[in-house]
């Protein structure tokens, strides 16, 4: 059997630019506040006022600006290879973080469902476990708001395949097509 590959679904682009202009803008407050405080109480003729201060302050809203980019940068990367594939065997969560591997007789695949996330909010992640969470990607291991310990990969959109397991966590997934994505499962594990 040849493995069908189910990509996640694709995260708002514009979210992603909204948040790193936010992280910039926010950033760049902070150090321009720092900055009126710093040459409040120094003396802005001195060497320290000229010279060590204006390059300690900008090398230093450099750095935060890197992290921040960098950590956004590989949220975003992380969730756009996320994919869901159904081989032989099993169904192959990859994601470059928290890729996880189920064989088929661990899923309750006659359970599973498509649920609706603004309807059905006992299922939202909550509490994370062991897990990345940015404004455009969820996942890794989080406790549900129901209590129950899963398995989450989606990128906000409401409309997720909820899998119950033999083990103590769930899947949730937020593939491209649900729908196909579901019907196809049920087709590996009957096959």
């Amino acid at each position: 059997m040849e493995a069908r590959i189910f990509p996640i679904f694709p995260q708002s682009t514009s979210l992603f630019a909204k948040v790193l202009i936010l992280t910039f803008a926010i950033t760049t407050l902070f150090f321009v506040l720092l900055s009126l405080a710093i040459y409040a109480v120094i003396d802005i003729d001195g060497e320290v006022g000229r010279i060590a201060a204006p390059v300690a302050l900008g090398s230093s809203w450099a750095m935060m600006l890197f992290i921040f980019f960098s950590v956004f940068i590989w949220y975003y990367l992380s969730g756009r290879r996320t994919n869901f594939a159904l081989i032989e065997t099993h169904l192959l969560i990859r994601n470059s973080a928290h890729g996880q591997n189920f064989t088929y007789d661990q899923l309750k695949t006659d359970e599973a469902r498509i649920i609706d996330l603004r309807t059905e909010l006992e299922y939202l992640p909550g509490k994370k476990i062991f897990a990345i969470k940015a404004f455009f990607f969820y996942g890794g291991a989080y406790f549900l708001k129901n209590g129950e310990k899963a398995h989450v990969f989606y990128t906000g959109m409401p409309r997720v395949v909820y899998i119950p397991t033999h083990s103590e966590h769930a899947l949730l997934l937020g593939p491209e097509d649900p729908e196909g994505f579901l019907q196809a499962l049920r087709e590996s594990v009957s096959s």
